[in-house]
């Protein structure tokens, strides 16, 4: 299975999850997350290269996820995950790092999610970033008619998907920053 999303830049979360509240969502808590994202030494930044493995500490709620992806040739978007829970994120951020990783991208963000039709809507404020939603599936069908299905249902929400974005935050953070924040 892979997580295949689309991502979209917005001008006002809480209006969205207004907006999608009104459609029917029930939304849960807000979440604040921290994401430090890691690349092979080799690879100079982000995006990488299609079948690099990308990993990933996301610090959440007091728990603590370690993730690995790798995206698609020519679909940033589409992308194999495995992830698992793990105790220790310092003790993982040394393994990561002898195993020939470095930190590209620290992010925080605020997330609210809902599930509506077999779909996760995911509406976050980014720091240093702005507000976006996305919207996600697993799926082992076609990642671009999963993108173009998607895609379609915001749009019959009345969602402005004038500005869509092909790259996760940590791409975004990097393009507009140029390094991580550590």
């Amino acid at each position: 299975m892979k997580e295949v999303e689309v991502k979209i830049k917005i001008a006002d979360a809480s209006h969205i999850v207004e907006s999608l509240t009104a459609l029917g969502c029930a939304f849960g808590e807000p979440i604040a997350q921290r994401d430090i994202v890691y690349i092979p030494d080799g690879v100079p930044t982000v995006p990488c290269p299609a079948g690099t493995n990308v990993l990933r500490i996301r610090l959440q709620g007091g728990r603590k996820f370690f993730t690995l992806k790798r995206s698609d040739p020519g679909n940033h978007l589409s992308k194999l995950e495995h992830e698992l829970e793990i105790s220790d994120d310092k003790q993982m951020d040394e393994i990561i790092k002898l195993l020939g990783f470095k930190i590209v991208a620290d992010t925080v963000k605020m997330r609210q999610k809902c599930e509506i039709n077999g779909y996760e809507i995911c509406v976050d404020r980014v720091n240093e970033l702005g507000d976006f939603l996305e919207m996600e599936k697993m799926t082992d069908g076609d990642p671009v008619k999963a993108q173009q299905e998607m895609l379609e249902y915001l749009l019959g929400l009345g969602i402005d998907a004038s500005m869509r974005m092909d790259a996760g935050y940590d791409v975004l953070y990097v393009q507009k920053y140029g390094n991580a924040k550590i």
